[in-house]
């Protein structure tokens, strides 16, 4: 499926918690959301795709019991081992049904969810420091490992760049390129640094590949 596939909301539970069908030429599908996950099965498709990572912002719309929620996910589909993301729209009303205490319903009064698709796999990306404390005159080997979350024996390639902002200087300006899914870059503190220093990677991926970033924590000594 080559363009983004959309469905329509059935039901809500909770802000969080709600139930959406796809129909499309392919045929039918689902989707789920749970506060942090998402598990979803598209048109066409044999099997079922659990645990995208989910997160959502909700919003009580002024002067009403109405809220609006709007989500975001990605992850692999596990008949693919591409990566899918996209975003839910839902707005909902919430009742409250009071007798020596109050139960509630949630109706749904719109809501679409939209599925879209890469051809890259998922991938993470982790720092590692040695040493991890040192004195501001020295300095310190970075390496950055880039791992394929779906397939290990498929190797990530392309270009990784470290960050410390305003706190000192790496070698080759911070890139480097993965042989073998790894680089190495050296870093070096600015004179005035001292203490923890957040030392970030990012990986651009690529057609076949997923961006991904990871970090590590250095500690300067800046007492000589």
């Amino acid at each position: 499926m080559a363009a983004p596939v959309n469905g329509t909301v059935t039901n809500c539970l909770n802000s969080a918690a709600c139930t959406f069908t796809f129909n499309t030429s392919a045929g039918t599908g689902w989707a789920n959301t749970t506060n942090g996950r998402m598990s979803f099965q598209l048109p066409g498709e044999a099997k079922a795709s659990y645990n995208l990572s989910y997160s959502a912002y909700i919003e009580k719309l002024t002067g009403t019991y109405t809220y609006w929620t709007i989500g975001n996910f990605y992850g692999t589909d596990v008949n693919t081992g591409n990566v899918v993301y996209g975003t839910t729209n839902t707005n909902f009303t919430i009742t409250a049904h009071c007798s020596r205490g109050c139960s509630y319903t949630y109706t749904t009064d719109n809501g679409t969810v939209v599925f879209k698709f890469t051809r890259a796999e998922l991938t993470s990306t982790s720092v590692s420091c040695s040493p991890s404390s040192f004195y501001v005159a020295g300095k310190t080997t970075c390496t950055i490992t880039v791992a394929n979350l779906w397939n290990s024996s498929n190797v990530p390639t392309g270009k990784i760049h470290l960050s410390a902002p305003g706190l000192g200087t790496f070698t080759n300006h911070g890139t480097c390129n993965l042989t073998a899914g790894s680089c190495t870059l050296k870093w070096h503190p600015l004179d005035n640094t001292n203490g923890y220093v957040n030392i970030a990677a990012k990986y651009n991926g690529n057609f076949a590949f997923y961006p991904s970033t990871g970090s590590t924590t250095v500690t300067v000594n800046g007492g000589g």
